[in-house]
């Protein structure tokens, strides 16, 4: 019967012991899982500041941009209304001075030798563009006012020439290609005829 009691008490001992590494393991993940939960928070927290300080930066780079924005506003706004306008009062000149004219029924390539001297409306919107501009302009320049080709473009500045206008050609210093000017006398004139 002592035998009886005997293996009660080392069935709970193991029991105990059991329990006792069970507890041991479960504290020991549990001390594991707030290691690396702390470790997760740490990781948001030291992303949340670097978000708060980008945030910031962008805050300042905004702020300087719009003191920029309102000090170029201020500048424009001081500036004679002359030159803020050069741009829009070139373009509408260009296509307010030109004349309309009735269509020709001669072949197209006959159109110089026909006229002897006067010049087509396409022909009047180039001269027109060259003596409201300030600085030489390229082909595409022109093409670009006029919204034509760079090759109709070269055609009707070839046929002024051929005419005798005196369109005067250079090369240009930043790319090397051609540009075309008018002389101020010759603006001046064709101003006053105007």
């Amino acid at each position: 019967m002592f035998w009886f009691f005997k293996n009660k008490k080392e069935d709970y001992d193991s029991k105990i012991n059991s329990l006792d590494n069970l507890v041991k393991t479960s504290f020991s993940n549990v001390k594991d899982d707030m290691t690396k939960v702390s470790n997760w928070i740490k990781f948001f927290k030291t992303n949340e500041i670097k978000q708060d300080d980008q945030i910031k930066e962008l805050n300042n780079k905004l702020e300087r941009l719009i003191s920029e924005v309102s000090s170029l506003k201020v500048l424009y706004e001081k500036a004679p209304e002359p030159e803020r306008s050069i741009e829009r009062s070139s373009r509408s000149i260009v296509h307010e001075r030109v004349q309309s004219f009735n269509r020709s029924n001669q072949s197209f390539m006959n159109v110089q030798s026909s006229l002897k001297g006067s010049f087509t409306p396409a022909q009047k919107k180039i001269i027109s563009v060259l003596t409201v501009s300030d600085i030489p302009l390229e082909y595409e320049n022109i093409a670009k006012e006029l919204k034509l080709n760079i090759i109709t473009v070269r055609r009707h500045i070839n046929d002024i020439k051929r005419i005798g206008f005196d369109i005067k050609e250079k090369v240009s210093v930043d790319n090397g290609r051609k540009v075309f000017y008018l002389e101020k006398e010759m603006k001046k004139s064709i101003l006053s005829k105007k």
